[in-house]
């Protein structure tokens, strides 16, 4: 059963270990091209989690890490947020945690952080997250064509209900 609670310092090294074999392109596909350099380090896990406004949140299926994920951007006056940087262990790809961890992190925004709309930016050549979020009731609100039209990529959106 999946869980979800805020990550601590000792979470860090088990994110990184989820890069350690990956290249540049995967470090950019989910946490973007200004947050960290490859290779990435629990420092700079450390530096992004200790920014204000910044809440870092890891999924564990059981006791084991799984996955990590960041609720920020808040804009407190217009009850805002945007779901950043998420992050699976391989092996815990394809089997649903995707989901029930972005429902998690929606549930939180809407309930305890009283947002009322999400947002996220995800590449348009990543088809499996594009159909998680979809599940969970993202919508695509809007295209970015970028330089390199490899990293054009969606922003979506989730309004509460």
């Amino acid at each position: 059963m999946l869980t979800v609670r805020p990550a601590t310092e000792k979470d860090y090294p088990a994110i990184v270990h989820w890069n350690e074999t990956k290249g540049e392109d995967y470090l950019f596909q989910w946490a973007g091209f200004t947050t960290y350099t490859h290779p990435l380090t629990a420092d700079q896990i450390a530096r992004q989690a200790g920014k204000d406004g910044v809440h870092l949140y890891l999924a564990l299926d059981g006791d084991t890490p799984i996955g990590a994920g960041e609720i920020c951007d808040i804009n407190k006056g217009a009850k805002t947020g945007r779901i950043c940087r998420l992050i699976f262990a391989e092996e815990a790809k394809n089997k649903g945690f995707g989901e029930q961890f972005l429902q998690e992190l929606s549930r939180i925004a809407f309930t305890e952080m009283g947002l009322v709309s999400l947002s996220l930016r995800v590449y348009c050549f990543n088809a499996n997250a594009i159909r998680c979020y979809e599940k969970v009731g993202f919508r695509v609100s809007e295209f970015f064509s970028e330089t390199d039209p490899h990293w054009n990529n969606y922003s979506m959106e989730l309004k509460k209900v």
